[in-house]
């Protein structure tokens, strides 16, 4: 009989060998379990990994952030419950998991050792670390679904470039510290802009995963788009505090700081741009008849690029809208668009 865990089937005589190399198989079906299903797994690994830096890279350490952590870890967990209690996952995989998400960040919590770097080594770090994440997952989509690669490293790096340089020219936010990856005409470096197609990449992977258990998400394209902005989101609520006091990006004065120095108009931006775009690669999805996470002929994807503008007007619109609600039309964020349009309007003489 073929031994299984789960979702991961092994090959045949996998275990024939164990005896004098106890765990091997067990390392084999973790291994496999890894790579599948990388995406999710980034999420805990992000989540302990700038925990780690938040700790030892910081002089002094920023123990302030250290809470941070469980915002990543809560879509790794929920991602895990998911599948082993509506899917096919092992019990046994779900309590490795959830003891790796509450039990790895206590270690570090309680062994880290202060190894500070300067700001100019941590900008480096955050710079060119974006595409040793994004190389992985270029590298997992070729080797699963080769479709994916041109889906969000396509489609969804031009939408992540728009979003990118659009809140730099609007104002909000310079980078001018990360220098190392600027390309002319963007204002925005490239390991920016292609960390959109990272984190849309492992959103919408998780929320794949959610729709093939869970009917009543898979049935709304706008409770899909809702929880990819939602896992996004949760990910940016550690990974902004810790990029805002390296010096990563830098607010615009006006900004007041609503979480750990980070404006809430921030969090609002993310919602506004990946719920739209989300939402209309969901309807697309429906619309070509495709699976969750099925491959992406070229008619489909031409068709989510050709909606592309269209989810940056709603995007607009969302953000527009959602910032006069919280802010009102003398705050700060109504203030710097209206400044940006009568900039805009002399240029063109008007």
């Amino acid at each position: 009989m073929q031994p299984t865990t789960g979702e991961t089937h092994l090959p045949e005589g996998v275990f024939d060998d164990v005896v004098g190399r106890p765990g091997q198989g067990l390392f084999r079906a973790a291994r496999r379990e890894l790579w599948r299903q990388l995406p999710a797994w980034m999420f805990f690994v992000y989540a302990v990994l700038l925990l780690n830096t938040e700790l030892t890279n910081f002089h002094p350490a920023r123990v302030d952030l250290a809470h941070t952590v469980v915002f990543p870890l809560s879509v790794f967990v929920l991602f895990q419950v998911v599948r082993a209690t509506l899917g096919r996952a092992s019990k046994r995989l779900l309590a490795v998991s959830v003891g790796l998400a509450f039990g790895l960040p206590l270690v570090v919590l309680a062994s880290y050792r202060p190894s500070p770097l300067d700001v100019s080594q941590l900008l480096r770090i955050y710079e060119w670390s974006n595409f040793f994440w994004a190389g992985l997952l270029v590298a997992h989509g070729l080797a699963h679904q080769r479709s994916h690669v041109a889906l969000f490293f396509g489609v969804g790096l031009v939408y992540g470039a728009a979003l990118e340089n659009g809140g730099i020219l609007l104002g909000f936010f310079h980078e001018t510290n990360l220098t190392d990856t600027v390309v002319k005409p963007f204002v925005a470096p490239f390991a920016t802009m292609v960390g959109w197609s990272v984190v849309l990449l492992m959103a919408t992977f998780v929320t794949w995963e959610l729709r093939k258990h869970l009917g009543w998400l898979r049935r709304s394209a706008a409770l899909s788009a809702l929880a990819v902005g939602s896992f996004a989101t949760l990910l940016d609520l550690q990974i902004d505090p810790i990029a805002t006091a390296a010096g990563c990006w830098v607010w615009h004065e006006s900004l007041p700081g609503w979480f750990h120095g980070v404006p809430l108009v921030n969090f609002i931006a993310w919602m506004c741009a990946l719920v739209p775009f989300a939402y209309v690669m969901f309807r697309v999805q429906e619309r070509r008849g495709l699976d969750d996470g099925a491959a992406w002929d070229r008619g489909a994807l031409t068709e989510l690029f050709a909606w592309t503008p269209a989810a940056l007007v709603l995007a607009a619109l969302c953000f527009i809208g959602v910032t006069l609600l919280t802010e009102g039309v003398v705050g700060p964020s109504w203030t710097l668009l209206n400044h940006f349009t009568l900039s805009m309007l002399r240029v063109v003489g008007l």
